[in-house]
């Protein structure tokens, strides 16, 4: 069973008792059809073009390939909630085998938004500091973890 759990910093949970809600999310963006490319789950593959694996690519590992890919920039942060929500629910039913880590970061004042995800692989570097996010002193931050056994 994949379990759902959330993790944010001071400037996050601010934003999230706040910002009211809003409905205008561009439905291209909010759905994504995610493929997969070298055991990555992506959103967009056209950037790949020919290459096959991620050897072929100026990244160094997967985890680093699937946070640079699978991003969007928004600029407001309630659009950037849904997104992430349709996201999660989407990665959740499509890859229910799978791990992920979902983050929403922007500026404290809720704008600059940019919504990505990655799997979640114990062997590689962590792509945020998830025992640190207070660390990130100059964004708000809200990761959400789809994890198995792993606790985020």
């Amino acid at each position: 069973m994949m379990r759902r759990s959330k993790k944010t910093n001071k400037a996050m949970r601010y934003l999230l008792e706040n910002v009211p809600p809003s409905i205008h999310v561009a439905l291209e963006r909010a759905s994504p059809n995610f493929t997969e490319w070298d055991h990555c789950i992506l959103i967009d593959t056209t950037e790949l073009g020919t290459l096959k694996t991620v050897k072929e690519t100026i990244y160094l590992d997967r985890t680093e390939l699937e946070a640079s890919i699978n991003h969007v920039h928004l600029s407001d942060f309630a659009s950037g909630m849904k997104i992430m929500d349709q996201w999660t629910r989407k990665l959740q039913e499509d890859y229910s085998g799978k791990q992920f880590i979902i983050i929403l970061s922007c500026q404290p004042d809720g704008g600059d938004v940019v919504v990505r995800f990655y799997q979640y692989r114990k062997d590689d570097p962590e792509w945020v500091a998830l025992d640190n996010l207070e660390g990130y002193k100059e964004e708000a931050i809200l990761v959400i973890g789809l994890m198995n056994n792993a606790v985020l």
